[in-house]
């Protein structure tokens, strides 16, 4: 018997045909001619670096095929495997199809049934239950980078702003080198990789699995090998992209900061640094020789166990000829983040690295736009123009378990989770679910039954991005286009911000969410009138964003958003909080151990003697994709990559099955890859399983937040914000576990 579906009276329909490329378009599928109704220009939204342009193809509101759109200046016409999977994703049998209001114990995943109105219903009730008891810092959204598109976050803004919630700071990935970045150079911009590519002598890579998560600036490694350019990549194990390299350093996980320094220290004492450049635009170049004295290539490969030779061979190659810096999020994850990537800030000034077209600093963009929320004008959309809003309680996204096992005035209590994955994305699974298990109301809007809808009071219904509008800037390339809903969403779903919409209105916001009000007036409000939103929409688009914004040469005049003005190799931000919070702020980028090390943690290292990184795999993006059939097929069971010495230690061939484990939490029954993938001391773990399809390595990591956060933050609650600051990173690298046979 079909299912039944109501209609939803309050959702906004359209015609979609507007935003076709072509109509009537004949398409080949399965060996059969097929005329598809339209064809849509849109780009994919997930949290990885190229935004790839596609197009996409419609019949009977259905998308049958997807592919890359020729026209996209930087992806040209190529997809990921991800990007082909989303016909298999949007078509799944298996997604959440209706609300659903759960009846069984949290975890057991047991519901039933309900309409969209009683939905409403029960958040309402339950949300201002909270906030009579509590008061309204007890609820909070948890919303993270699922779907990357920032529109639907911003909407959400407005609704937490007006209700004077609890709000998120920090990142799981990329704060923590955000904040090395602004310290140093007071700005985050990438320059576009057709320039660099035709200009630099060598490409300086750093903590990024282009394989996996960059597949495009493939073509232009290539083409700066072909001119003759060196490759130096920067990486504990063997990517793909290493294997290309013409020097690949492999650092003991966590010391990529004391590398850093320790070239510095080559490089001065070879009278090798850039003078002028240092001289024009650095300051604290003397402080900064002062910390570096002591990193001589003995103590810096006793330190990362980096052959000498290697590190002062890259040093003098990216001293003396025209160098450019790719830097990526690995070496973020790590306790030591935002002094690691303050070093390799400091690394790129000495070697003049900037504002040229041979060479800049590329960390990660503004997002294509021109400060730290991404957007020009990110707060007509959050803050409503007569609303009062006020300041409050902050909430370290890598941290949102401590907070809710700690926070006392007022506790959280409740949390609407979207587009993330609270349980299995957080550190320490296992502390995380009983952290979820105590609140009074736990909403999960989701595409499919995942980990968290297991211990959710009550699961929506969400659209897939090819069902919504969004805005997502590539956060390595400077192109945009706007996401448009190609389809319409079938069964009972829902668009995030149609969601966010009505919700707020049945809580007495109406006027501050007009019916009438589009997804394209949502983006028009966010980036303002320096960027012709019309010209980024199908069947147009992409376009580049402004020059003001996305500089085609970042630091070409000379210009640092410091308060020096300058490159500050001595942070004056970090010295003013260090004096502020009476903590060590390191205005130079000082080593320190990772927080869970052979070094750091002798003893707990004689227990668990092995560093487990959890890289992106390239067949999801995070946890997203992993319970499809097509992916499953390609990616097969669960491994973990160590070497030869470490397996023939522990009695483990090949192909074995094994235990992974610490005092957090235990993987079983994980396929051994014994080879030279991994150096010893190390093992290598896919980040994004599913908890209840084999176990997340989040079982195993640690509630480190990466960044200055003994002094900012204390029990998940940050004492203060500073947009320089927001340096609080999910540091899951720094994580000690061992392994036996099963």
């Amino acid at each position: 018997m079909m299912e039944k579906y109501h209609p939803i009276p309050w959702r906004k329909c359209e015609d979609l045909n507007k935003y076709a490329v072509a109509t009537n378009v004949p398409v080949w599928l399965g060996g059969k001619k097929v005329i598809a109704d339209r064809v849509v220009k849109t780009c994919c939204p997930h949290n990885c670096y190229d935004t790839c342009g596609e197009l996409v193809y419609i019949k009977d509101e259905k998308v049958i095929k997807i592919e890359g759109n020729p026209d996209h200046p930087i992806t040209k016409g190529h997809l990921c495997l991800k990007g082909f999977a989303n016909v298999e994703k949007i078509n799944s049998p298996d997604r959440v199809k209706y609300p659903m209001l759960r009846v069984g114990e949290r975890g057991e995943g047991k519901f039933k049934r309900i309409t969209w109105d009683e939905a409403m219903d029960w958040m309402v009730e339950k949300i201002t239950a909270i906030q009579e008891k509590y008061g309204s810092e007890a609820v909070m959204e948890y919303c993270y980078s699922g779907n990357r598109e920032h529109m639907a976050k911003a909407v959400s803004a407005r609704l937490w702003n007006l209700m004077g919630a609890s709000k998120l700071v920090g990142s799981f990935c990329l704060l923590s080198g955000a904040t090395g970045s602004f310290c140093s150079v007071g700005s985050q911009y990438t320059m576009d990789p057709a320039i660099w590519s035709e200009h630099c002598d060598t490409v300086f890579l750093v903590g990024r699995n282009c394989s996996a998560t960059n597949p495009h600036i493939y073509p232009f490694l290539y083409r700066a090998k072909e001119r003759g350019a060196k490759l130096i990549v920067v990486d504990p194990y063997a990517t793909g992209v290493a294997s290309k390299a013409d020097l690949h350093l492999r650092p003991r996980p966590g010391t990529d900061g004391a590398m850093a320094l320790g070239m510095i220290h080559w490089i001065i004492k070879n009278n090798l640094q850039d003078k002028e450049f240092i001289e024009k635009h650095t300051v604290g170049f003397d402080e900064l020789a002062k910390l570096v004295e002591e990193w001589t290539p003995e103590h810096t490969e006793e330190i990362t166990t980096i052959p000498k030779e290697q590190i002062i061979e890259a040093a003098e190659l990216l001293a003396t000829t025209k160098s450019h810096f790719e830097t990526g999020y690995g070496q973020q994850r790590y306790s030591n983040g935002h002094q690691v990537q303050r070093a390799l800030a400091c690394l790129a000034a000495v070697c003049g690295s900037f504002g040229k077209e041979s060479g800049n600093y590329n960390c990660i963009s503004g997002m294509g736009f021109p400060n730290v929320t991404g957007f020009a004008h990110w707060s007509n959309v959050t803050s409503p123009e007569g609303a009062e809003i006020k300041q409050t309680r902050l909430i370290n996204i890598a941290a949102i378990a401590t907070a809710i096992h700690e926070a006392k005035e007022p506790p959280i209590k409740g949390i609407i989770s979207f587009r993330g994955g609270l349980i299995s994305q957080q550190p320490n699974v296992d502390y995380t679910i009983e952290a979820v298990k105590s609140l009074d109301m736990f909403v999960t809007i989701e595409q499919f039954m995942t980990d968290d809808t297991d211990y959710a009071d009550l699961v929506l219904p969400a659209c897939h991005y090819l069902e919504q509008y969004g805005l997502h800037p590539s956060y390595w390339h400077n192109y945009n286009q706007v996401l448009v809903p190609v389809c319409q969403p079938p069964y009972e779903c829902v668009p995030d911000i149609e969601i966010f919409e009505e919700l707020g209105r049945r809580l007495g916001y109406e006027k501050y969410f007009p019916r009438e009000r589009t997804g394209l007036d949502y983006i028009r409000m966010l980036i303002g009138e320096e960027c012709d939103v019309d010209a980024a929409v199908s069947p147009n688009g992409p376009v580049r964003n402004p020059e003001k914004w996305c500089p085609e040469v970042p630091y070409k005049d000379g210009q640092f958003d410091t308060p020096s003005g300058k490159v500050e190799l001595y942070s004056s931000v970090m010295e003013e909080r260090g004096k502020k919070f009476q903590g060590e702020f390191c205005p130079v980028p000082k080593f320190f151990e990772p927080a869970e090390s052979i070094r750091a943690t002798p003893e707990l290292a004689k227990k668990y003697p092995l560093n487990v990184i959890s890289q992106h795999p390239a067949f999801r993006t995070h946890s997203q994709y992993y319970n499809l059939p097509w992916i499953k097929e390609i990616e097969g069971p669960a491994k973990v990559f160590m070497s030869k010495d470490d397996a023939a230690e522990r009695g483990i061939k090949d192909g074995d099955m094994v235990r992974i484990f610490n005092d957090r939490g235990e993987l079983k029954n994980i396929i051994a890859k014994v080879g030279i993938r991994v150096k010893p001391g190390v093992i290598e773990l896919s980040s994004g399983m599913w908890v209840k399809l084999g176990g997340s390595v989040n079982k195993l990591t640690g509630m480190y937040p990466a960044g200055p956060r003994d002094i900012l933050c204390e029990g998940g609650i940050m004492k203060e914000y500073h947009p320089l600051m927001d340096g609080n990173t999910g540091s899951y690298f720094n994580t000690l576990v061992d392994i036996q046979k099963m």
